[in-house]
């Protein structure tokens, strides 16, 4: 497998088909063909793009000769080359992209928030560890460009897991640069990424290392890519086969921390379905997308009414907490002993309704809500790390 296809499936795995994208040629003109990245991952407003750099087999590798390589090859040209895609995205309005799994999709820049810039590279054994601690470059146009290893981007990747934590991490290492950036440059990458587990924003220290160290991920608590993986193949729409990426769009921008709160009610619904006992729904809102969540149980006798009640308390959540957007999703047990689950998604401007103020104060069908502040992640020994 080359260098590129390899990078295309770790994205895949852990970013998702959907919004995994390799094949980016698109025309400008009618007679001009282009590629816009070499990769590229998009989910919701964040776009990353990148360039992707190996060194190919040579005879007499020196230290010297790999060096030059990385400097024509991975600081010259990749960086060129994403400047060339800023200057795409720019020009176009609108561009036609097939994901992985051969969707197409019209990426219009102007519905993009974050676009954050990489260039991973495969080296030479001979390129010398010294000079892989370069962690960026800075360009006049194109601000910050993150630059990894190959290997660093694996094992980045493998630790943050969520796309929507990766593209933070970008965030708060390109926020680090901006403030330290002669610290940076003597450091090596697990020591920034143990700051971003921890959360301070101070003076970057290879003392953060052993964040990393210790980080637990007890993925069973909140994976849901079980569930976003095999959507398509478990849903059945009456409109648009392709409604779904609404759904799990959401899902997959929500932290480990929202994903384990999700997961974490979408168990309940199962238990009290199957358990055939009347429960208020279950919800929750995620700060950092603006999206609702209701999980509604239904019992044997609401079954017939399972759709109403899952639109109606769809809008019924999304009004009373005053969000733009908002997904629902009710289980309900069978008699043949499978369980059926539907999924609703609305998205539109919150406006005021009294009609629907004065249902909600006759009969509110939500349990009290509260505010809290997740935990960022877990860590083995925690104080240990104090």
């Amino acid at each position: 497998m080359s260098f590129e296809k390899d990078i295309a499936a770790l994205n895949e795995f852990y970013f998702f088909r959907e919004f995994t994208f390799s094949h980016t040629t698109f025309q400008p003109t009618p007679i001009q063909e282009v590629e816009l990245a070499d990769n590229v991952i998009w989910l919701g407003d964040n776009l990353l793009i990148y360039q992707l750099k190996e060194r190919g087999a040579v005879q007499k590798a020196t230290p010297e000769s790999e060096i030059d390589w990385f400097e024509n090859k991975v600081l010259g040209k990749a960086t060129r080359q994403i400047r060339d895609t800023l200057a795409y995205l720019q020009a176009n309005a609108e561009i036609k992209l097939k994901n992985h799994r051969a969707h197409e999709f019209c990426l219009r820049s102007a519905t993009i928030k974050h676009i954050h810039k990489l260039v991973v590279y495969l080296p030479h054994a001979s390129f010398p560890a010294t000079s892989q601690s370069l962690k960026f470059y800075r360009s006049k146009t194109a601000g910050i460009i993150h630059v990894f290893s190959a290997r660093d981007y694996k094992g980045l990747v493998q630790t943050l897991l969520t796309p929507a934590e990766f593209a933070e991490y970008l965030e708060f290492r390109e926020a680090l640069i901006d403030n330290w950036e002669q610290n940076l440059r003597e450091l090596p990458e697990q020591a920034i990424v143990g700051q971003y587990l921890i959360g301070k924003f101070e003076q970057p220290s290879v003392k953060f290392v052993k964040y990393l160290e210790a980080i637990e991920h007890n993925a069973e608590e909140w994976d849901m890519s079980g569930i976003i993986s095999n959507f398509p193949e478990r849903t059945t729409s009456m409109n648009n086969p392709m409604d779904y990426y609404h759904i799990v769009r959401e899902i997959a921008q929500l932290k480990r921390s929202g994903l384990r709160e999700f997961k974490k009610r979408f168990q309940f619904s199962f238990e009290r379905a199957k358990a055939n006992k009347f429960t208020k729904p279950y919800r929750m809102a995620s700060p950092y997308t603006g999206c609702g969540f209701v999980f509604i149980p239904i019992t044997q006798e609401l079954i017939p009414k399972r759709q109403n009640a899952l639109i109606n308390l769809t809008h019924a959540l999304k009004y009373s907490e005053k969000l733009s957007k908002c997904v629902g999703v009710s289980v309900a047990h069978e008699k043949d002993g499978w369980f059926n689950v539907e999924w609703c998604f609305l998205e539109f401007p919150w406006e005021e309704d009294r009609d629907m103020d004065e249902k909600l104060q006759q009969n509110n069908p939500f349990r009290d809500a509260k505010t809290v502040e997740l935990k960022r992640y877990d860590f083995k020994q925690p104080e240990n790390l104090k």
